[in-house]
């Protein structure tokens, strides 16, 4: 996936973007970096939600890494001692672009569909097939797969003839087993809804597997572990967002102690970002972030990243981190394990004072579902580079300025053609 794992805005505004091409994405990167750093200084709670927004998430269940407990409440880890001048290095200054480092994952489709569709690009299912979200006069349609290889087209979904008057996509992802999209739906009568489907991968039929509502507020994410659907829920009306388990055939049952948090990686939760942007906080500078405690619905694992001393954490995962220092970027593992070092570009320019540095020095980060890929977004210089860490390689992104998604990164349209970066294909 998201990456990035990854973000409800992210998805949002780069689905944007990706039907109108000439918008600018590095906005709702930055948003979505700044509302995550200040949402964790706060106290989960009510919010009106304007959009619905849905991010689905793999399902990665990690466990045996040191530093962690795997029961109980999050435990304070003091800082790891490391030779930051000494680490494995990559000078990002010197990187090359995509289509240079991994030759074999830029791939193309035909765009638009055969039918005159066009359509976003949600996910990578495999080397050769893809999560498709049509645009149907601007609305997003059920989402769609195509098989690169034959051009082959399969609906996952169908819209009612009667009942409704609204029953859009809002929003899609790949799980541990299935392909789920999330339903907008209004009834003739007025009420609104939020409906979770799924498919399996591989093919057969969809399955509604809750219903959430009536309320046109909420926000709903999805993991699956196990074979099991949990959805994040909230803010509902009046009340707080919560975690609910689907069990097949079933109601939703909330987990016990989930009130105020919201599903982030597959999983692994998070309080819920609390009210809506304030742009004017996008011009104030930004103290460093609090070290994130993940909390696994589906194990009850409270998970806390480790911090290195003397590197300043930019964003973490329940699997992986970026920090920065005076002079580079340090990625490592969430228990501490295998830093690396990325030099070569301003990573804390000056400025004239707190708020523009605040503003130059602004960087945005996206995760894959792994732990392996770090997508490294810079504003305002539109700067983005991608960090392998199992190879220690980068690259650099000369098209589109695209944020990672579930296993690709968009690069844009030309002539007929829809060009990805599929990091399922990179070896």
């Amino acid at each position: 996936m998201r990456r990035n794992l990854e973000d409800d805005l992210t998805r949002t505004f780069r689905a944007a973007a990706l039907a109108a091409p000439d918008a600018e994405p590095e906005f709702s990167a930055t948003v979505a970096a700044r509302r995550r750093r200040h949402a964790r200084t706060r106290i989960a709670g009510m919010a009106a939600v304007v959009t619905a927004v849905v991010a689905v998430t793999a399902g990665v269940a990690v466990t045996g890494l040191p530093g962690f407990r795997h029961a109980g409440p999050a435990q304070s880890l003091g800082a790891i001692q490391v030779p930051i001048g000494s680490l494995p290095t990559v000078d990002l200054s010197v990187a090359e672009p995509y289509r240079d480092v991994w030759p074999d994952a830029v791939v193309e489709l035909p765009y638009p569909l055969p039918d005159g569709r066009t359509y976003s690009v949600e996910a990578a299912l495999d080397a050769d097939s893809y999560l498709l979200r049509p645009w149907v006069d601007g609305v997003p349609a059920l989402p769609v797969v195509l098989d690169a290889v034959t051009g082959a087209v399969r609906e996952l979904g169908t819209v009612p003839t009667s009942g409704y008057t609204t029953y859009d996509e809002a929003g899609g992802g790949v799980t541990e087993h299935h392909i789920v999209w999330v339903v907008a739906a209004q009834e003739t009568g007025g009420a609104r809804y939020r409906e979770v489907w799924s498919a399996p991968r591989d093919g057969g039929a969809a399955v509604r597997r809750a219903r959430f509502g009536p309320d046109h507020t909420m926000t709903v994410t999805v993991a699956e572990v196990g074979g099991a659907f949990y959805a994040g829920v909230g803010p509902v009306g009046q009340g707080v967002g919560m975690v609910y388990r689907i069990p097949d055939g079933g109601e939703p049952q909330q987990v016990t102690g989930s009130d105020g948090y919201d599903l982030r990686y597959g999983p692994w939760a998070l309080p819920y970002p609390v009210g809506p942007v304030d742009v004017a906080e996008l011009t104030r500078p930004a103290a460093p972030p609090e070290v994130p405690t993940f909390w696994n619905v589906a194990t009850g694992e409270r998970r806390t990243p480790r911090t290195l001393d003397g590197v300043t954490m930019i964003e973490c995962t329940p699997l992986v981190c970026l920090g920065r220092t005076a002079d580079s970027f340090v990625s490592y593992g969430a228990d501490g394990s295998r830093p690396l070092r990325a030099t070569g570009v301003a990573v804390e320019p000056a400025g004239t004072d707190d708020a523009v540095r605040s503003l130059r020095s602004d960087t945005s980060v996206l995760f894959d579902s792994t732990g392996r890929f770090v997508q490294i977004r810079q504003s305002p210089s539109g700067d983005v580079h991608l960090w392998d860490r199992e190879a220690n390689t980068v690259g650099r992104q000369q098209e589109n300025e695209g944020a990672m998604g579930d296993g690709l990164i968009d690069l844009g349209q030309s002539g007929g053609k829809q060009r990805l970066l599929n990091l399922k294909r990179i070896h």
